[in-house]
């Protein structure tokens, strides 16, 4: 209900897109880039939008760009 009201008065984005079990954290980094840090607190995959700039999955050191259905 509280998204439905939020989304309403045009103050949601894409992170309340993500799925509950995804977390999102931006931050800016030492040389000014700033960074989105994606938790899952699942033990399955989770299939998101990417809707920032393009960057780099640091895990598989693979481009991420946009829009992109990311995992």
């Amino acid at each position: 209900m509280l998204l439905d009201v939020l989304q309403m008065a045009g103050l949601t984005g894409p992170d309340q897109q993500l799925p509950a079990q995804v977390r999102v954290k931006h931050g800016t980094n030492r040389t000014g880039k700033v960074i989105h840090y994606y938790m899952n607190y699942s033990s399955d995959p989770q299939v998101f939008k990417y809707a920032y700039k393009p960057g780099e999955d640091l895990l598989t050191r693979t481009a991420v760009l946009r829009p992109r259905r990311s995992r």
